[in-house]
């Protein structure tokens, strides 16, 4: 993002005068580009020190088949209720200094998104990891606990009509999407959406938000405890399950049960077996039909970044491989598999966060 235009850009935004100090792109950015950017706003004299990130569509839209707009309504909403989410500052949809692609500016949260040592093999890693794993619980319980009527959620979001109809109308919905962002026709995920039909939960326990995509990576963490959720894409209304199954590989940090049983005493109510083994396999479903939605930038040349082309096709691949394994499986069974893959939600490298 050139620093000149963004200067302007923010000047005319904010009504004063800006000057950027820092400008940098946080990694990878696959999805979705996201700048940090520090500034100084006013004139010298008076001059505050500010600093905020800026979510921008990559070229050819994100691997998420969501709109920004979508991303943006879900911020605005959680920031009037008791869930930690960075300050939602202003949404543009077509803007010069980002060659007309949409973009939305928040706060940023000072903080990491990465928990170095976190797996280090000493009696107090072990412990670190259980208080992570329990703090994560406790924040996804906040937003299930969230009264989505009251703050109007369903205005943009589709609800489920009942207790019973929330896991067949994630299904429908999802498979709805697949149909209409598929590059070729994947007869072995056909065959798995007919197994998920097959094995899907009666009921659901309660219909909540649901975060969609979370856990280390996707928050802001200080001290241990997460001053920021953030990544709210995937966002719905629906199964809290699901937000435990799709959650960077926690229920891996520690004792399965005893992350379950700590959700469930924060946030409640307990959480049918079924309904979360049913959506650690799903996962695998909606991460391979993402990352083929991605695929279609490349292939029409909009975005050329060679992880486009190696992620839609050969990540993608694993993916088909791991549905067509779970085809004879039965539903725990499946899951087990499902998870014994799913890596440790940790890793080295450091990521610019916030």
């Amino acid at each position: 993002m050139d620093r000149s235009r963004l200067e302007a850009y923010l000047a005319t935004r904010l009504g004063e005068p800006v000057r950027v100090a820092t400008v940098a792109q946080a990694f990878p950015g696959l999805s979705r580009e996201t700048w940090l950017v520090t500034l100084s706003r006013g004139t010298r004299s008076a001059a505050s020190d500010w600093r905020v990130v800026i979510r921008v569509d990559a070229p050819g839209g994100p691997f998420v088949p969501v709109p920004l707009f979508y991303e943006w309504q879900v911020y605005e909403r959680v920031a009037r209720t008791d869930v930690p989410v960075p300050k939602p500052l202003w949404f543009d949809p077509a803007p010069d200094v980002s060659d007309g692609r949409p973009l939305f500016v928040r706060e940023l949260v000072e903080g990491s998104t990465l928990l170095p040592g976190l797996h280090d093999q000493t009696p107090e890693a072990a412990t670190r990891r259980q208080r992570v794993a329990f703090e994560h619980a406790e924040k996804l319980a906040l937003v299930h606990r969230v009264d989505w009527r009251r703050f109007g959620f369903e205005e943009f979001m589709e609800a489920p009509g009942s207790l019973e109809d929330a896991p067949r109308h994630e299904l429908t919905r999802w498979w709805r999407i697949w149909d209409e962002v598929k590059t070729n026709s994947f007869p072995v995920v056909t065959e798995a959406l007919h197994w998920f039909e097959e094995n899907l939960p009666k009921s659901a326990p309660r219909v909540c938000l649901c975060k969609g995509q979370n856990g280390i990576g996707e928050e802001i963490w200080r001290d241990d405890r997460i001053v920021a959720l953030c990544d709210w894409e995937l966002a719905h209304l629906g199964d809290p399950c699901h937000d435990l199954a799709l959650s960077q590989g926690m229920l891996k940090l520690h004792n399965r049960g005893e992350v379950i049983a700590h959700y469930e005493q924060a946030a409640g109510f307990e959480l049918p077996a079924k309904n979360v083994a049913f959506f650690l396999v799903w996962n695998a479903f909606k991460s391979l039909l993402t990352l083929n939605n991605g695929l279609r930038s490349f292939l029409d040349g909009q975005n050329t970044r060679l992880p486009r082309a190696t992620l839609g096709f050969g990540k993608v691949k694993v993916y088909e491989h791991l549905l067509g394994a779970i085809l004879d499986m039965d539903l725990e069974e499946a899951a087990d598999f499902i998870l014994s893959g799913q890596p440790n939600p940790y890793h080295t490298r450091q990521v610019a966060g916030g």
